[in-house]
């Protein structure tokens, strides 16, 4: 079986990707299995660590079986009757994705959206995880400096990793607001932690509603906050 990795068409450019180098060389292992990857340079990984691990670089996936995405592909780049794998964000009937799901199903092509791909108990195999909630934090906090004229922090992807991204936030001082973070799971431990880096305390939900600080707080909350059998 063709595997192809497909070069990301949706723009901004994503940096993620399905398989990693690593990842590549552990199918190889396979019989039969080959991997073609399409050059980007926008990839996490130089095209090279896939070279070097046996991956064919090539434009061209239209030899492949498989292909394999992480953001939406772009209408034009589709190739009939393939099977692909990647994020069409249509499963909530997205209107904005209302043309590439026509043109999905009008070319013949067999999408395995990764929203929707479970195991045994339905829990998702492919979510949302703990740096999820470390980007979606610095960008909240981060937004909101620019907008109030705070603070003017990096983007993320310009920083080295998560302790860089840690030592920015490290230097800035929060006016005394108050934040709540909803959710207690892989996405909230991620973003729980960029606040704890930045030294805001976190406090009981009750204390939250009733008290004022003279700092900036947060408050972690889950189902069981949000609604309150009366």
């Amino acid at each position: 079986m063709r595997f192809g990795l497909i070069a990301e068409g949706k723009y901004p450019p994503d940096r993620r990707v399905v398989l990693t180098p690593d990842a590549c060389a552990s199918l190889l292992n396979y019989p039969g299995v080959e991997i073609y990857v399409a050059p980007s340079v926008h990839r996490a990984f130089p095209d090279s660590a896939y070279a070097e691990v046996g991956a064919i670089l090539q434009e061209d996936l239209s030899v492949c079986d498989v292909l394999l995405g992480v953001k939406e592909v772009p209408i034009e780049q589709l190739i009939p009757g393939k099977k692909y794998f990647f994020f069409s964000h249509t499963i909530k009937k997205q209107s904005y994705n209302r043309a590439l799901l026509q043109a999905i199903l009008a070319q013949g092509i067999s999408l395995f959206d990764h929203e929707v791909i479970v195991d045994q108990n339905g829990q998702r195999l492919v979510a949302f995880g703990y740096y999820a909630g470390v980007v979606g934090a610095y960008h909240a906090i981060r937004t909101y400096g620019l907008k109030h004229g705070l603070f003017e922090l990096a983007k993320p992807s310009d920083l080295a990793d998560i302790n860089a991204l840690k030592n920015v936030l490290r230097e800035i001082n929060l006016p005394p607001v108050k934040i709540v973070l909803t959710g207690k799971g892989r996405v909230g431990s991620g973003a729980a932690e960029v606040l704890d880096a930045m030294g805001l305390p976190c406090v009981d939900p009750e204390d939250f509603l009733v008290n004022e600080y003279p700092h900036a707080v947060y408050t972690a909350i889950d189902v069981c906050s949000y609604v309150q059998l009366s």
